[in-house]
């Protein structure tokens, strides 16, 4: 029986018009949520991560908008809802865990109070049920003293309690998609096993996952699949085991080498050479070319075609499989 998809994203573009030029955020990039799975995207910084995520989420704000491509959510198309359309599915049927939670929560409000508006406009429960609720997911998600906390504000707690109330804002409503950007960054490990967990359990009631993380060992350990972004792009796509265990991009071969690298014990971490290119000025063939060892004349003239390299294992390079680039973490 095929999976369904709780999102389809496909050939998505998002751009933002500036006195430069266009920059071109996100291009032309395909993503599949299945429903009750934790897929993954990983990527440095610059790479397109969270402003895919934001262009489910509706969020995309001038001078940047959505250029192309589709994005459907059980089938159904949001990019061309309306705003009021796309604010009744923020937080009932899609929720997302920011990067910063200070600028997320609103500083003169306490943090229960915060979290328990989504349950009122989303869920119409009442106050005393909304407490209840809220004070239960506070412990799920590790905040102690959750009635003490309750009643405290953004500034009062500390960037790892503020991040665990953004999990419990987005989990509170249990919605079809959680969007998780960066959710377990300030947290000690022992929190992170149980924010873990909890999205796990989320799965298995039926809730998709889009977690978005430079933490590869998080991706490792709760994902189904994985994408790997740079410059705006997919470059590399495949179940979890086969991108950590044949990385076939240069580029996901660099990402896991330096993890291998600290793993190793060894002296000098293992680094990939340069920065992410400007999206103003992308080179004319593969953006990876001005940092990839393995670059020839072809590569700087030719954009390579995301091209099959096994089942549900994609990837965009014009010398993909040559190399051994086997890595693990």
């Amino acid at each position: 029986m095929e999976e369904k998809n709780t999102l389809e994203i496909s050939h998505l573009g998002v751009s933002f018009f500036t006195r430069g030029g266009e920059v071109k955020a996100v291009n032309d990039v395909s993503i599949c949520v299945p429903q009750g799975r934790i897929v993954g995207i990983v990527g440095e910084s610059g790479c397109g991560k969270s402003m895919t995520a934001r262009a489910v989420m509706g969020l995309v704000k001038r001078p940047g908008r959505i250029v192309g491509g589709e994005i459907r959510l059980d089938g159904r198309e949001i990019t061309t809802l309306t705003a009021r359309e796309k604010r009744a599915l923020r937080g009932s049927e899609v929720s997302m865990v920011f990067q910063e939670p200070m600028t997320s929560l609103n500083p003169v409000i306490r943090v229960g109070k915060q979290v328990e508006e989504a349950l009122k406009v989303h869920r119409h429960v009442d106050r005393k049920e909304a407490k209840r609720l809220t004070l239960e997911m506070f412990e799920a998600v590790g905040i102690a003293e959750p009635e003490k906390r309750w009643g405290s504000y953004p500034h009062q707690l500390s960037g790892g309690l503020r991040q665990r109330v953004m999990i419990a804002m987005a989990m509170i409503c249990r919605p079809r998609l959680l969007i998780a950007d960066e959710p377990t960054t300030a947290l000690d490990v022992t929190v992170e096993a149980q924010i873990l967990r909890l999205m796990k359990g989320l799965c298995e009631n039926g809730t998709s996952i889009l977690l978005i993380s430079h933490n590869l060992g998080v991706i490792a350990q709760v994902c189904d699949y994985v994408y790997v972004m740079y410059a705006g792009r997919i470059v590399e796509q495949a179940d979890t085991f086969t991108l950590f265990q044949k990385p076939m991009h240069p580029y996901t071969a660099g990402l896991l080498g330096a993890v291998s690298s600290l793993r190793r014990g060894g002296d000098v971490l293992d680094t990939i050479p340069g920065v992410v290119p400007n999206l103003l000025h992308l080179p004319a063939g593969c953006s990876f070319s001005l940092r990839c060892a393995k670059c020839t004349a072809q590569c700087t003239g030719t954009m390579p075609e995301l091209i099959q390299a096994g089942p549900e294992h994609m990837v965009r390079c014009l010398y993909a499989g040559e190399d051994d680039h086997t890595g693990s973490v």
